[in-house]
């Protein structure tokens, strides 16, 4: 089934008028992971170098730091706005495919630099805790967010920022700046990281577009066999049929031709082109395919 206009693509509710969504919250745990960092690190406190993910690993502690380390970092000038960046990346890909699908991803951008991390300690036998030049292993969002930007260029990939510029090109500016400034400092470890993150976005938001493009697709075709005009077979006039409740038909609102263009347009531009207004429009044909189906 489609997911779009799905429940997972509305908020849980309003606050204030604000609509909350998962990365609502999210973006609330980055906010309180900021004020932990400070707090921690000005009373010189053990528990923070817990929060983040390195190996060698002292305990079991290392486990709770797979999920802690991308929300625990230091504050800087451009904490506000990466949190604000964090929220419009993440409500454009939730709003999109759905939370269920954008909880997966999240999941995969926190593991995958985790399983760089420990194939490199594993084989090479590389620490990513080294006290004498106070380099501390995973810690952040940095490779989360540049990940996500990929997943979102690749979602919207000609959708401008600014007016003029198409998001893919600010997603492989992003990648690029991001990977000479690892290699500047002979940081392989960060270079892996940062290509795999976003590699795994990329993958990831391609599977998902395609079985949405799939569902569209099937969808088309059913909606399309449906309003074909059958050819007549009988000559004869066939029996007025027995008197039966009336079906009432959603779809007989929207002209054959209006849904044949939202199909149209699916195929040239794909379905990100779709506003919210067309994609009811389909979501209603499809209901009231169903509905007929279902008689």
């Amino acid at each position: 089934m489609a997911r779009y206009q799905s429940r997972e693509t509305e908020p849980y509710g309003k606050w204030n008028g604000i609509p909350i969504y998962l990365t609502t919250i999210l973006s609330a745990v980055l906010v309180f992971g900021l004020l932990v960092y400070a707090v921690l690190a000005s009373a010189q406190s053990p528990i923070l170098e817990r929060l983040f993910f390195f190996l060698p690993a002292n305990d079991w502690t290392v486990i709770l730091s797979v999920f802690t380390y991308p929300f625990v970092d230091k504050v800087t000038f451009f904490s506000p706005f990466s949190i604000l960046f964090f929220y419009w990346l993440g409500t454009g890909i939730e709003t999109h495919l759905g939370r269920g699908v954008f909880t997966r991803l999240l999941l995969l951008l926190t593991l995958t630099p985790v399983a760089v991390v420990t194939a490199a300690w594993w084989i090479f036998n590389i620490p990513t805790f080294m006290p004498s030049i106070c380099q501390i292993g995973l810690r952040g969002d940095f490779l989360m967010m540049s990940a996500l930007l990929m997943a979102f260029a690749t979602l919207y990939p000609n959708a401008e920022g600014w007016g003029w510029i198409p998001f893919k090109w600010i997603a492989f500016a992003c990648f690029v700046c991001g990977s000479l400034m690892a290699v500047s400092h002979r940081d392989w470890l960060s270079v892996a990281a940062l290509w795999a993150s976003c590699l795994a976005a990329f993958l990831f938001i391609r599977h998902a577009i395609e079985q949405e493009y799939d569902d569209y697709v099937t969808l088309a075709v059913r909606i399309r066999t449906w309003m074909r005009k059958k050819p007549k077979l009988r000559v004869v006039p066939r029996p007025a049929p027995a008197p039966r409740e009336k079906i009432v038909d959603d779809f007989d609102d929207e002209p054959d031709s209006d849904v044949d263009a939202l199909l149209d347009k699916i195929a040239k531009s794909g379905l990100a082109s779709l506003s919210n207004a067309e994609r009811a429009k389909l979501e209603k044909a499809r209901e009231a395919l169903l509905k007929k189906e279902q008689r």
